[in-house]
């Protein structure tokens, strides 16, 4: 998982942008190790597929 790091300095739409450029890059296989290592929690919306409880691998 890529990691947006300082994010509580970010607005929503800074955040949402951020997002929006780790999907990009992920697609694209060009995620560096660096964005995807030092995180400490994991956010995700299971609840699209109907879930209560999920874990990202």
């Amino acid at each position: 998982m890529p990691v947006l790091r300082n994010a509580e300095h970010m607005s929503l739409a800074e955040i949402e942008g951020g997002i929006a450029t780790f999907g990009k890059k992920a697609r694209d296989g060009k995620l560096s190790i660096d964005e995807m290592t030092g995180g400490t929690f994991t956010i995700t919306n299971g609840g699209t597929f109907g879930s209560m409880m999920s874990t990202p691998i």
